[in-house]
């Protein structure tokens, strides 16, 4: 009886290994496993499987030679048993589809009849591909080639020497593609119509030869845009620094406060310059935009000169600028205090207060600037132009801009309403979305209550406000202010039926805001040297010129900055801009917020703990004394630096 030792693997390539010495197949045979396969440490002393193979009995007798199979070339040689022989056996894997003598075989097939009825169906082989286009931008000034060649595969029996059981096995050969040349990509380049800016000399055969790859072919011309015209004011153009160590500072001179007379330059128009076209990679011309054109606006006291070119005074006065149109307005000038001796000033133009403006007195004007060449003390400073007060301002009040003052306030108010109304909105839709039977009533009253607590005050300084502006506001905000209050004030939430009442509120809101955006003129400004337990307000900006602004409100439409001093205590609000100061809060840790509405950045050299700074609804307190401090949003997060590292956002 004969037996063989196979070794392998797997226990299944060990009895093949056996089968192949004793040149029989498996049921002819009994198999003993020896020893199973183990696998170590990272392949470490792992160890084969041992398998003990014995020729049955009847096996042994039997007569005859065996059969023979081999693969030469990729085809199958067979030497057929003679009578009584053991027939060869082939092996194979699911890769290949197998037919003998009309029936699909699985795994193996013994050749007892010859090959003439044998049918093998190898894999499909797959033809070499040479893909590529070409891509052209959408403003059409760039063209890039795009190629990638896949190599194709050829399938083959693999060679095999003859032996009575044989695993078949396959052959792939690959066959790679052939390249784009640069003739080639010329010729392309030709059929697609291109012809300005090519750059096929950049490209060689070695490019091409990658697997994949993108190259540019051409580039165009972009148009140059048209330099639209321009308009510099003359009289708000920037005022020399003042030097600290000066020992005399003629702050009037500083800050360009100065009258005009009759012929000065108020504004000079410089004109714009037409774009040039381009051209694309087709060679067709690239339209250049339109040229944009402006036109010096003038009003009273001032008229335009014979080419459209300068804004010119027609009378003695302070220029202004308002809504974009000049005027040049008529000038109050009271040498000494405006006090109880005075009483208060009222006027459509210009007033300049060469002394102070003491306890009580209202300072009033339409349209005009307001100068102060001294302090103001427990005053009001009113005007629709802009106020500057050379000295201190002390339990004042200052509002610059007039009307559009208000619409800068409004605005920010509405922004934050609408924010937390939203945020309402949402938080009932998402748990009703979870939860059913849920009273409508209860839910807005809970929520009111548990995390938009702050709304119903928001509402209440927003109505307050509507009625201390009285006949500035329109219908549709007093109409708005009414169904805030009785909406999600009080008892209101109790008396809404539907969640569409809250949504259509926030919609007429949103309306709101646009339209008071569109009103509102951002053109004055507010300058004070110091600042002092007081407020103010302008539509523009606000400049602290000197070293301090204690305990104070500021409401801003565009700015505020002091660059040489401190904001200790109080508020900073500006609706879209920047805050720069030197110091925000002091060393005790006292309350000081800096906050932008909308979007803007906040710069500080010095920032101390308790400091609050926001921007739009996203805030950040600092814990610790921070130098060289930067806020801004990046990708809308609210970030903060100090010097080149981030420590939030």
């Amino acid at each position: 009886m004969k037996t063989a030792m196979g070794e392998g693997k797997t226990v299944e390539r060990a009895i093949e290994d056996a089968l192949n010495k004793l040149q029989v197949s498996l049921d002819e045979v009994n198999v003993e496993v020896v020893q199973e396969p183990t696998s170590g440490v990272l392949g470490w002393k792992s160890s084969p499987a041992v398998v003990r193979v014995t020729h049955k009995e009847r096996i042994s007798t039997a007569p005859g030679q065996l059969g023979a199979v081999s693969v030469s070339g990729g085809q199958l040689q067979l030497d057929v048993a003679s009578s009584g022989g053991i027939p060869a056996r082939l092996r194979f894997g699911s890769e290949l589809h197998v037919v003998y003598n009309g029936e699909v075989r699985e795994g193996k097939v013994d050749l007892t009849d010859g090959l003439e009825n044998l049918e093998i169906i190898l894999p499909e082989n797959r033809e070499p591909e040479l893909h590529y286009e070409i891509k052209v931008n959408a403003d059409r000034t760039k063209a890039e080639l795009f190629w990638k060649r896949t190599p194709g595969v050829i399938y083959e029996l693999a060679d095999h020497p003859p032996t009575n059981q044989l695993h078949l096995s396959l052959r792939k050969d690959l066959v790679e593609p052939p390249a784009l040349t640069v003739a080639d990509v010329r010729e392309i380049a030709q059929i697609q119509g291109l012809q300005f800016g090519l750059k096929l000399d950049e490209l060689s055969a070695e490019i091409l030869q990658a697997g994949q790859g993108l190259f540019t072919i051409a580039e165009g011309k972009a148009p140059e845009p048209p330099q639209p015209a321009s308009i510099t004011y003359v009289f708000q153009e920037d005022a020399p620094e003042i030097d600290p160590d000066a020992i005399r500072i003629d702050h009037y001179e500083v800050h360009g406060i100065r009258g005009v007379e009759p012929g000065a330059v108020l504004a000079v128009k410089t004109p714009g310059a037409p774009g040039v076209p381009g051209t694309d990679v087709y060679g067709d011309a690239l339209p250049v935009a339109p040229l944009k054109d402006v036109d010096i606006l003038v009003g009273e006291g001032a008229v335009l000169s014979a080419d459209g070119l300068q804004a010119l005074a027609t009378v003695a006065g302070l220029p202004t600028l308002q809504s974009g149109v000049i005027r040049v307005t008529s000038v109050f000038e009271l040498d000494g205090n405006a006090d109880v001796s005075t009483g208060n000033i009222t006027m459509d133009g210009a007033i300049i207060i060469k002394g102070n403006v003491l306890e009580n007195v209202k300072v009033e004007s339409t349209n005009g600037n307001i100068v102060v060449n001294g302090l103001v003390s427990g005053a009001i400073l009113r005007t629709g132009g802009s106020i500057t007060v050379l000295k201190n301002a002390i339990r004042s009040q200052l509002f610059a801009g007039g009307a559009t003052v208000a619409q800068v306030r409004l605005l920010s108010m509405l922004h934050k309403i609408g924010h937390q109304l939203d945020g309402l909105i949402r938080a009932y839709e998402s748990i009703v979305a979870q939860a059913e039977n849920i009273p409508f009533e209860n839910l807005i009253k809970h929520l009111l209550e548990l995390k938009f607590f702050n709304l119903p005050k928001e509402i209440k300084e927003f109505a307050d406000y509507v009625e201390q502006i009285g006949d500035e506001c329109s219908v549709e905000l007093l109409e708005l202010k009414a169904s805030l209050v009785a909406s999600l004030c009080g008892l209101g939430p109790l008396q809404i039926s539907d969640i569409d009442i809250l949504k259509r509120l926030l919609a007429f809101l949103r309306a709101q805001e646009l339209k008071l955006e569109s009103q509102a003129d951002i053109e004055a400004d507010a300058s004070v040297g110091y600042l002092q337990n007081s407020k103010i307000e302008a539509s523009r900006n606000v400049a602290i010129t000197g070293q301090g602004c204690f305990y104070s409100t500021i409401l801003a439409g565009k700015e505020f900055k002091i660059p040489n001093g401190v904001v200790r205590g109080g508020e900073v609000i500006v609706n879209e801009g920047n805050i720069i100061a030197k110091e925000f809060g002091g060393p005790t840790g006292i309350s000081t917020t800096a906050r932008i509405v909308k979007n803007g950045r906040i710069t500080a050299n010095l920032v101390h703990p308790n400091v609050g700074v926001a921007i739009g609804e996203q805030s950040y307190r600092f814990s610790e004394t921070t130098s060289m401090v930067k806020v801004f949003l990046q990708g809308g997060i609210l970030t903060v630096y100090s010097g080149s590292n981030k420590i939030h956002g």
